[in-house]
């Protein structure tokens, strides 16, 4: 899922609201699977220090090949992690960043607690993910995509129509962030996806 084309574009999205923030320090990927999204944000903003946590030692193996391919191996650390126990100190990150990640958090609202508590201060998080609440045309189209397009090996997890339906609403999403200590936030909708956008003050 992570390489065909639309999603390759809606990265391409959320890269482009990173650089509406100060992107020259921290960046921690949180649920980097394969490393789709750190390779991307190498290229874009090579003087920030990149990092990608995800619980699967196999993905991060797999991210692992793919940066050194692309001669990024130096540029990108690679930690096991989860969401509700990032590895690493309170007040240490500049920029989370997590994309299709947020509907497999068992507890959104404590791992928020969590990505707060690691942010610096000023620090920012920006999620990317589906959204329940989308259009039944996107429904439609992602059924047709689950079915006829994407890979068999995709097919067979149902996805991505099984993400989709898996997704927070805009309002879950505001709810949920109002449990968490971020004061700072905004929810954005896009088509079948949402955009959250938070900030450590």
């Amino acid at each position: 899922m992570a390489k065909t084309p639309p999603f390759m574009i809606l990265r391409s999205k959320l890269v482009s609201r990173l650089k509406e923030l100060e992107s020259e320090g921290t960046i921690l990927d949180l649920g980097c699977g394969s490393g789709n999204l750190l390779i991307k944000l190498a290229k874009k903003f090579p003087k920030s220090t990149l990092i990608g946590v995800d619980t699967s030692s196999e993905m991060l193996e797999k991210a692992r090949k793919r940066a050194g391919r692309k001669g990024l191996n130096a540029e990108i650390e690679l930690k096991v992690g989860a969401a509700n126990n990032i590895p690493f100190p309170d007040n240490s990150i500049d920029i989370i960043v997590s994309s299709f990640s947020l509907h497999h958090w068992e507890d959104p609202a404590g791992c928020l607690k969590e990505v707060y508590r690691v942010l610096k201060k000023d620090g920012s998080l920006l999620i990317f993910d589906f959204r329940r609440d989308a259009r039944r045309f996107w429904y439609g189209l992602l059924t047709f995509a689950t079915k006829i397009v994407v890979p068999k090996a995709l097919k067979q997890i149902n996805e991505p129509l099984g993400s989709l339906q898996a997704g927070y609403t805009v309002v879950e999403s505001r709810e949920i962030l109002t449990e968490t200590p971020f004061k700072e936030f905004q929810v954005d909708s896009w088509l079948a996806w949402m955009f959250i956008k938070g900030m450590k003050l």
